[in-house]
């Protein structure tokens, strides 16, 4: 009889033994699950480094380097500014007049100019194209490092590659890069069309 009356307290206590497996093989699942996902996910930083998320563009630097929210200044890879720069040394110079004595004047130790107003065909362009956009940022591991990249609006558009085929930027090849060949064709034909920095000016 003793047996028998124990017997229902004796499921009760398997009962609740078997929802706490339950329980804990949930929790373990679902642990598993979450050590996975960060597991794929560092797995996938690794395997592709070079893309990073969409951020907007809250300053334009130059003709060839802007400043992006939450990343900091980033250069367009594969791209040099055609702006002018502020000062010019060298033989930039004017000329030196003889005194009145016909002897010439002791030439400067550094000649050059100081231009107020000077064109910036490269920054303006980039700032109509890309300022308060959100851009995508590549980068390529050819080139290394995290300081240049590709960029590519919502559209699809690489505005490194749009500053040379509308001609407000020169090719940069101070350092390889995945896209040289096409950027090279790119200011070719916008070289040959004339367009952009590449006008001729009007006789």
């Amino acid at each position: 009889m003793a047996t028998r009356a124990l017997e229902p307290l004796r499921n009760k206590k398997s009962g609740r033994q078997a929802t706490n497996r339950v329980k804990w093989n949930v929790r373990q699942t679902r642990s598993i699950s979450v050590l996975r996902v960060l597991r794929c996910s560092l797995v996938a930083l690794a395997l592709f480094p070079t893309v990073a998320f969409a951020q907007p563009v809250t300053k334009v630097l130059g003709g060839d380097e802007v400043v992006i929210d939450g990343v900091g200044k980033i250069r367009l890879l594969g791209v040099r500014s055609a702006d002018a720069p502020a000062v010019r040394l060298g033989s930039h110079s004017t000329p030196q007049r003889p005194t009145a004595d016909g002897r010439l004047p002791t030439p400067p130790v550094i000649a050059g100019t100081v231009s107020l107003k000077r064109e910036r065909p490269s920054r303006t362009f980039l700032q109509q194209l890309a300022l308060g956009k959100t851009v995508r940022i590549q980068y390529d591991s050819l080139a290394g490092g995290k300081e240049r990249a590709y960029l590519f609006l919502e559209d699809g558009t690489l505005i490194n590659a749009e500053l040379l085929r509308t001609g407000h930027a020169r090719v940069d090849l101070s350092r390889p890069f995945e896209h040289e060949a096409e950027f090279k064709r790119l200011e070719e034909q916008a070289r040959r069309a004339e367009l952009g920095i590449w006008m001729q000016p009007k006789r």
